[in-house]
C-alpha cells in the first residue's frame, strides 16, 4: 500500500528594486508594524513613474524633534528642511507639531531618498527611504523628476551659473 502524503514546495522570492536616488512620490499606506524596538510606523511610498513601493521605518513617537514629525511636516509642506536631524540642531527655530497617520498623509506628494543595498541574511539587494523630502515645489503639487532638475539648473543659470552664455537675457546688463 502506498502512503498519502503533503509534498513540501517552497519558491524563493526576489525582491523588486528601484536604483538609489531621490524621487518624487506619494505615501500609499502606513501599517502599524511590531519589531525587536517595539511598535512602528512603517511608511509605504510609491515612486512616481514606478510599480514598485518602497518603504521606511519610523516610531510612533509625537515628539518635536522626531523623524516622524520632520516627515509628516515636509509632506504636509510645513517644513521645507532636508536634513537627517529632524529638528535637533535648532536652538532658535521651533517646528510646528502636526498631527500625522494614514489619514493625514496619504496621497500627498513628496521626494523620498531611496537606498538600494544588499541585505546580508537574504542575500537579495532591497530598498529602504532613508529620509523623506518636500515635494518639488512645496506645496503639495507633484512634479516629476524630471521636472524638478530642470527647475534646479534653471535656478542654478540665474543665480551667476559658470556655465552661462552671451546669449542668457542678463548678459546685455553686465557692466564692462
Amino acid at each position: 500500500m502506498t502512503e498519502q502524503y503533503e509534498k513540501v514546495s517552497v519558491s524563493g522570492k526576489e525582491f523588486e528594486t528601484v536604483e538609489s536616488g531621490t524621487y518624487p512620490a506619494e505615501l500609499v499606506k502606513m501599517p502599524p508594524i511590531q519589531t525587536s524596538y517595539g511598535p512602528r510606523a512603517l511608511w509605504v511610498f510609491l515612486p512616481e513613474g514606478e510599480d514598485i513601493e518602497v518603504a521606511g521605518f519610523t516610531s510612533l513617537s509625537q515628539g518635536s524633534t522626531s523623524k516622524a514629525m520632520e516627515w509628516a511636516r515636509r509632506i504636509l509642506g510645513k517644513s521645507d528642511a532636508t536634513d537627517e536631524k529632524w529638528g535637533k540642531d535648532l536652538k532658535n527655530e521651533r517646528r510646528p507639531i502636526v498631527g500625522w497617520g494614514e489619514d493625514e498623509l496619504k496621497g500627498k506628494p513628496c521626494r523620498v531618498v531611496v537606498e538600494k543595498y544588499w541585505d546580508d541574511e537574504i542575500e537579495v539587494y532591497r530598498n529602504r527611504v532613508t529620509n523623506v523630502l518636500p515635494s518639488a515645489n512645496g506645496k503639495g503639487n507633484a512634479t516629476s523628476l524630471r521636472d524638478a532638475q530642470a527647475a534646479a539648473s534653471d535656478a542654478a543659470a540665474s543665480d551667476g551659473d559658470p556655465g552661462a552664455t552671451a546669449s542668457d537675457p542678463d548678459f546685455e546688463d553686465i557692466p564692462f
